[in-house]
């Protein structure tokens, strides 16, 4: 039987229409098996007199194409030889022989149907040839069947364009080509076919316009395009089908109003929009669609008001408006909606209260009102809602108490109150409900005690009261609420002994105690939390031991233990967690050693023993934690040298050894660690002078070594030469070019020279001065020579600058030299205060212009080579740029090049980087599964785009988290983009290798050509860091090394584990999401897919393949590309 197909829908609770039917022979009615419900031919009804086509001609048509098929399926079909077709598996005749129906559905079948003949098959009136492995294009010869009246082949690997011979179909009731890979655009010949009834389009790479000519098909019942790539607006065309039923044209790139003919189709029951670019109101002549049963028009563009006359939808069940833009107040006409079960209208710009009309929809099951700007306190008629399974109003501006109604409903499963100024105690009535797995009230000002009950009826799952003024002691009931999986308690004034509050959880997942007044000591129960990933319970009062037991958490990744009175020492049982990202252990009263089993911890990024009494020697073992991020020592005991092992770590951004008794030298292997930010070795005894090869640290940016023994010179790297005096003050005899310190002379670099290398390099040293000082006494010559020829020439070279300032300006819809001058006076000549971030190849500032514009300005720095740009290529290049045309790429305005700044013009964008809210917990928290997915769906949007729709193509060269921004929606934009070649537009040299370590194709090591290919693999590290929350660092590599170990970790141990695991279709957009990531990431640049085929996986909606809670990297890094 030919597999189901269902309309895609953004929530599981919608209505799928799977339709299936039992296929009979001859004289009995056939109902085809195929979603396309309800076309019923009659095979008695069939009679044709022969005629020039017999029966060998048919048989040998079929045999041909099954010879062509490859071998596999040619022996699914071995029902098929001799000359009787009527034979043959899946073929049905009529009264006189001839083949009328041809069903081979679900078989596997691969091959073409280029060897199929359809003029021997004139007598076809249905052809299924759904759910296989058919590839290559639908033939033109396919109107040869002028009586086919079924077609349907969905679900196969299709491509090329719809033929317009298709046209030629007159007697074509149903049409389906769903599920391919087809593109290029619809026929307007598909507008002749005036007897078809349904047409399935969707799921396919169709673009170009929606073809006015549909508006001809008078018959059609059911028209679905949703996940294709259609443009231009909806046709008002469609308005004169008046007996069209289902309408769905959701997922493409439709933009402009919705048309009110819409509103003149009155026997629809389900309109589908979601996820285009619409524009404009709705229209309020929608009201008048009184059969309709689903509407559903979220992530669009919509503004205005929601229309009242949407409450005249008598049939309504199903209404999703989110994710628009709609402002105004909720009209209190939706209370008259009395058959509505899902209302969603999340995520817009509603104002005012929550109408009371609400609580009359006694059959809704789901209210979703989160994100918008609504005010006042919640009705306490909703409490009559006592069908309600979801109620989410997070993130608004809600005020008052939470009513005591919402304890009535007793099939509450999830209550979501987080983000608003919710006040007062909870009602005791929250005891009562026993059904609830989820309930938010984070981030708001609720206090008193927390319901002892909460627990009653064992289902609470995740539950979230962070961030409020919460007192008394932990709630008994959850000691044994096994069903835990995800708490916060974090951010209250809780108090009492936890030694005993807690028991085992076998399902728990996060906890956070942090931030509160809670006191005695850590239980052995914790260590049996097999499941944990994360424990917090820093900022309390907490003391005793660190059990060994913890050891045994082998899921743990964060344990953040810091700001507490513990004592004793750090257990090596730490060192048998091999999942530890995060251990944080600082502001105690820890003693002992370090264990060397720390350095087993490979995974490790965070290390922080700051501020304990730790004593003894730094392991040389920690150089085995490759991925170190930050390591920070600080403030103990700790004795002997630094040692060398430590450069060995790869990617380390801070390192903080400061305030020891360490002693020795500066190992000069530190200089290997290239992408270290932040450096304190302060207040110990370090002697020597400070490794030459400290000048390979370029991206320091932070460094303090005051209080040492140390002597020489500064090593002539950016952040030494910005030092401040207190950074390098109290030593033996440091020497450079920093205020207070005394510069170096040829003595003392020759001393320190002596100390490394001994008199050899002394000699060298005072004969490379020597032939210096000859060779300037020669240059000198030349230039007093030059000088007075050079003159004039400077002197009009100065004038002509003083008349002109504005060597180059390139302002799209700007004056641009008003516009110069408004941005230097809007930075205040590029102030810090303006700062917004730095990029690779500038400074980005924010200019508030005087006409009410906010943009971005990336301030280029100047260099000698600046003044030999050739104009001519760079405003060709400048004006190639400008005319990129994308939703999620940042807009270029222009650039200016002056005497005095160079700097690029950019749209302004809202929110910042992604790399800043991934880096933020408390914004990260609640950056929810369903935003990143549609972050990594736009980044795939944009690249395509930069890679396949433009001439030239653009590679990015530089795709990171920091420079994707997210606007207000949290709709994402792509910057930085072309830049480096914008300021070498006449270089043809593309062999500077470019990007940010850790992001950078591994090619690039040997070939230093960029290509697409690098910008594909830079995509699947940025995807890793989105659903993780933080860079994957060594983690790649590890997955494609030849040790299994890594790629055997089930995917939900390294998602983001600040956010509850996804369910249902955010699941599902996970594993696909993870998957393309581990394609993107393979080493052979010609094995990564195209960015292209990338956007469309993440566009099509599959049904699952392997469970979210069972399938490992490994399984996902086999997955072939298509089926996910």
């Amino acid at each position: 039987m030919a597999s189901p197909l269902f309309l895609w829908k953004p929530s599981s609770l919608g209505v799928f229409f799977l339709f299936y039917s039992v296929f009979f022979v001859n004289n009995i009615i056939i109902f085809v098996s195929t979603p396309f419900h309800g076309i019923v031919v009659s095979a008695s009804s069939i009679s044709f007199a022969p005629n020039a086509t017999n029966h060998t001609d048919e048989a040998e048509a079929l045999l041909k194409w099954k010879s062509s098929l490859e071998d596999h399926s040619q022996s699914l079909l071995s029902s098929w030889h001799g000359n009787d077709s009527c034979h043959f598996m899946g073929v049905t005749c009529d009264n006189y022989g001839f083949v009328t129906h041809l069903n081979l559905s679900n078989l596997g079948l691969r091959g073409t149907l280029n060897s199929l003949n359809f003029s021997h098959l004139t007598k076809m009136v249905s052809l299924d040839f759904s759910s296989n492995s058919i590839y290559g294009p639908v033939t033109s010869s396919i109107g040869n069947l002028s009586k086919l009246k079924y077609l349907n082949l969905c679900d196969n690997r299709l491509f090329g364009n719809v033929p317009p011979s298709i046209g030629m179909l007159k007697s074509l009731r149903v049409l389906g080509l769903c599920a391919n890979y087809i593109s290029g655009h619809i026929p307007w010949e598909i507008g002749l076919l005036d007897s078809l009834l349904r047409v399935y389009f969707s799921k396919n790479n169709l673009t170009g316009p929606i073809p006015a000519s549909l508006g001809n098909l008078s018959s059609l019942n059911i028209l679905y395009l949703w996940g294709n790539q259609f443009s231009g607006s909806i046709p008002p065309s469609l308005g004169k089908l008046g007996n069209l039923t289902e309408l769905s044209i959701s997922q493409n790139d439709i933009s402009g109003p919705i048309p009110r003919e819409i509103g003149d189709l009155r026997k629809l029951k389900l309109i589908y929009l979601w996820g285009n670019k619409l524009s404009g109101s709705i229209p309020s002549k929608i009201g008048r669609l009184s059969d309709l049963i689903e509407l559903e028009l979220s992530e669009n563009k919509l503004i205005g008001r929601i229309p009242a006359s949407l409450g005249n939808l008598s049939s309504l069940n199903i209404l999703y408006l989110w994710r628009n833009q709609f402002s105004g107040s909720i009209p209190s006409s939706l209370g008259k909606l009395g058959n509505l079960t899902e209302l969603s209208i999340s995520y817009n710009d509603l104002s005012g209260p929550i109408p009371r009309e609400i609580g009359d929809l006694r059959r809704l099951k789901l209210i979703y009102l989160g994100g918008n700007k609504l005010s006042g306190s919640i009705p306490s008629k909703i409490g009559r809602l006592t069908d309600l399974v979801e109620l989410d109003l997070s993130y608004n501006t809600l005020t008052g108490s939470i009513p005591a109604s919402i304890g009535s409903m007793a099939n509450l499963t999830t209550l979501r109150l987080h983000g608003n100024f919710f006040l007062g105690s909870l009602p005791p009535e929250f005891n009562k409900m026993v059904h609830l797995s989820i309930l938010t009230l984070s981030y708001n000002e609720l206090e008193g005690q927390l319901p002892e009950n909460i627990c009653l009826g064992g289902l609470l799952q995740n539950f979230t009261v962070n961030n409020n003024h919460f007192t008394g002691h932990i709630p008994r009931s959850l000691r044994n609420c096994t069903s835990l999986f995800r708490v916060r308690l974090d951010g209250n004034k809780l108090t009492g002994n936890i030694t005993e509050a807690f028991g085992v959880y076998p399902q728990m997942n996060f906890m956070d105690l942090s931030h509160n007044y809670l006191h005695g000591e850590l239980s052995w129960k914790w260590g049996h939390c097999h499941n944990l990933t994360s424990l917090r319970i820093s900022n309390n009062n907490i003391s005793g031991e660190i059990l060994p037991i913890f050891g045994r958490m082998a899921q743990l990744q964060l344990l953040d233990l810091s700001t507490n009175n513990l004592i004793g020492k750090i257990p090596r049982e730490l060192g048998s967690l091999q999942l530890l990202l995060d251990l944080i252990l600082n502001n105690n009263g820890i003693t002992g050693d370090i264990p060397h089993q720390i350095g087993f911890l490979s995974r490790l990024q965070y290390l922080n023993l700051a501020s304990n009494n730790l004593s003894g020697a730094i392991p040389s073992q920690l150089s085995l934690c490759t991925n170190l991020l930050s390591l920070n020592l600080s403030q103990n005991k700790i004795e002997r040298s630094i040692p060398r092992e430590i450069g060995n770590v790869q990617f380390p951004n801070v390192l903080d050894l400061s305030q020891n008794l360490l002693t020795g030298r500066i190992p000069p292997r530190l200089g290997k660690l290239r992408v270290l930010e932040t450096l304190n070795v302060s207040h110990n005894g370090l002697c020597g002078s400070i490794p030459p090869s400290f000048a390979d640290l370029w991206a320091l940016t932070s460094v303090d070594v005051s209080y040492n023994d140390l002597e020489g010179p500064l090593p002539n790297v950016k952040a030494f030469k910005e030092v401040p005096f207190e950074a390098v003050q109290h030593n033996k005899g440091l020497c450079g070019n920093v205020a207070e310190l005394q510069k170096c002379n040829i003595s003392t670099m020759s001393t320190t020279h002596n100390q490394h290398s001994g008199a050899r390099i002394l000699i060298i040293t005072i004969l490379s001065f020597l032939g210096f000082l000859v060779l300037s006494s020669f240059l000198i010559v030349l230039v007093v020579i030059g000088y007075h020829r050079r003159k004039i020439t400077k002197r009009e070279r100065n004038a002509l600058t003083e008349t002109n300032d504005l060597d180059f300006l390139h302002i799209l819809s700007f004056d641009g030299k008003i516009l110069y001058k408004h941005i230097v006076e809007a930075t205040e000549g590029f102030h810090s205060k303006y700062y917004l971030g730095e990029g690779a190849y500038g400074v980005v500032y924010r200019a508030d212009l005087p006409s009410s514009q906010t943009v971005a300005v990336k301030k280029i720095p100047s260099s000698p080579e600046d003044e030999t740009i050739n104009i001519v290529p760079f405003e060709r290049e400048i004006e190639a740029l400008q005319n990129i045309r994308h939703r999620n790429i940042v807009k270029l305005y222009g650039f200016c090049s002056h005497a005095r700044h160079c700097f690029l013009v950019y749209e302004y964008i809202e929110r910042g980087s992604l790399r800043t809210i991934l880096n933020d917990d408390e914004r990260a928290s609640e950056f929810g599964w369903d935003k990143r997915i549609n972050i990594v769906r736009a980044v795939a949007d944009a690249l395509s785009y930069m890679h396949h729709d433009c001439f030239p193509l653009l590679i990015h060269r530089d795709l990171t988290s920091n420079n994707i921004l997210l606007d207000a929606d949290f709709e994402a934009h792509v910057s930085d983009f072309g830049t480096a070649r914008l300021l070498r537009p006449d270089s043809t040299n593309w062999t500077i290798t470019a990007g940010t370590i850790g992001y950078i194709a591994p090619e690039l090591a040997y070939t230093n050509i960029p290509t697409e290919k690098c910008d594909v693999y830079s995509f699947g590290v940025v995807v890793l860091e989105i659903i993780m929350g933080k860079h994957p660092g060594n983690y790649v590599s590890l997955l494609f090394s030849s040790t299994q170990s890594k790629s055997q970790t089930p995917l939900k141990d390294v998602l983001d584990q600040r956010l509850s695991p996804p369910t249902n279709q955010h699941a599902q957009n996970i594993i696909s999401a993870a998957a393309l990531a581990l394609t993107c990431l393979r080493a052979n640049p010609q094995l990564r897919p195209t960015m292209t085929q990338v956007s469309r996986e993440l566009r099509v909606q599959g049904s699952p393949v392997l469970p979210f809670f069972g399938v490992t990297l490994q399984q996902l890094r086999d997955l072939d590309g298509r089926n996910f």
